[in-house]
C-alpha cells in the first residue's frame, strides 16, 4: 500500500491543528462550572457530576438479594461485573417502591473502590451547571451539593458513596 510522503512542513501542520483541537474552549465567563446528568426521581429532578457517572444501563432481571435493607434492590451484571443497585428515591427519602420486575435506568457510579448503580425514574440529559448559581440545600437534605436552576439538586456523589451509611453488613 502507497503512503503519501510527509515532509516537516505537512508534519508540523498536522501536529500543530491537533494540539489545537485537543484544547478545549474554556469560556471566559465559565467560572466553576461542571457537566452534570440531570434525572428525575420521586416526582423531583437531581442531578450527578458526570465525573462520577461511569455510564447509564437500562437494567432488567435485577436479582434481590434476601436480607438486605429496604434501599438495595438487588444485583446485576454490568458487562462481566457485579454491580449492586441501589433505590436512590428510598435513600433520599423521596419515595419508595418495588423496582423488581421492570426495567428502570441506572447510574453506574464510582469513586476509587466504590462502586454502585443508583435507579432513578427517568433521565434528563447531560447539562452544564455554573457551580456560583447553586443555592444552599434545603434542611434535612443531606447528600447534596445545593439546588440549581430548574429546581435540580445537585447530589454529591462523594458523601453519599463514603458516608458509610448505605453499607450492607451481616449483622
Amino acid at each position: 500500500m502507497n503512503e503519501p510522503r510527509r515532509d516537516s512542513a505537512t508534519e508540523a501542520v498536522l501536529r500543530r491543528r491537533a494540539e489545537q483541537l485537543a484544547k478545549l474552549p474554556i469560556s471566559p465567563d465559565a467560572g466553576d462550572e461542571v457537566e452534570i446528568l440531570a434525572c428525575r426521581l420521586g416526582g423531583e429532578r437531581y442531578a450527578v457530576e458526570t465525573r462520577h457517572l461511569r455510564s447509564v444501563q437500562w437494567a432488567s432481571g435485577i436479582t434481590p438479594v434476601p436480607c438486605t435493607p429496604e434501599f438495595v434492590v438487588g444485583i446485576v451484571s454490568v458487562r462481566g461485573e457485579i454491580v449492586t443497585v441501589l433505590d436512590l428515591a428510598t435513600m433520599l427519602g423521596v419515595g419508595s417502591g418495588s423496582r423488581l420486575g421492570q426495567t428502570w435506568p441506572v447510574l453506574l457510579v464510582g469513586l476509587p473502590g466504590l462502586r454502585c448503580g443508583l435507579v432513578v425514574d427517568e433521565v434528563v440529559g447531560v447539562e452544564r451547571l455554573k457551580l456560583d448559581r447553586l443555592q444552599p440545600s434545603l434542611s434535612g437534605r443531606e447528600f447534596t451539593r445545593g439546588i440549581g436552576p430548574q429546581d435540580t439538586v445537585l447530589l454529591d456523589i462523594e458523601a453519599l458513596l463514603k458516608s458509610g451509611r448505605f453499607n450492607v453488613s451481616d449483622e
